[in-house]
């Protein structure tokens, strides 16, 4: 009885790991635009601001401007923070109300990301207006985040 239970356990275990190997392998990928946008923010959260998880990224053609659309409520305070993974980028970064009125009221600056504060006059949606210009890469990686208190 005992040769049957050990085989079993074997095979059970051969099984486990055949899965295993047929699993699609994983691979870890750093977003070092990301990673720039976050270094800028650690003061910030320091002093009490929550970033989100959630952020917008991509590719953009130097010197393009994008534009994303963010629900921001009155009473709350908030910090964008756009990072740029190529070496010798320039960031522009504003916040305006539907009229097109830009609204931010503080910038901050470190190499490879710009952030915006903007304390909404009432709630609603937002445009975050950014322009990501690389002499050197046709089309910078950029990612937008966001934090608030």
């Amino acid at each position: 009885m005992r040769p049957f239970i050990s085989r079993l356990r074997a095979g059970a275990l051969l099984a486990a790991v055949c899965c295993l190997v047929a699993l699609p392998r994983a691979h870890a990928f750093v977003d070092d635009a990301h990673s720039m946008a976050m270094e800028l923010a650690t003061p910030y959260v320091e002093k009490g601001f929550q970033v989100r998880q959630d952020y917008w990224s991509g590719e953009v053609r130097s010197g393009q401007s994008k534009k994303v659309k963010a629900q921001l409520f009155k009473g709350n305070e908030y910090w964008f923070f756009l990072g740029c993974d190529a070496d010798n980028c320039t960031l522009e970064l504003k916040i305006v109300d539907a009229k097109g009125k830009e609204l931010h009221t503080e910038t901050a600056r470190i190499k490879g990301a710009v952030g915006v504060r903007i304390l909404p006059p009432r709630t609603g949606s937002f445009a975050i207006i950014f322009t990501v210009t690389s002499p050197d890469v046709r089309k910078p990686h950029w990612a937008l985040a966001y934090a608030y208190r």
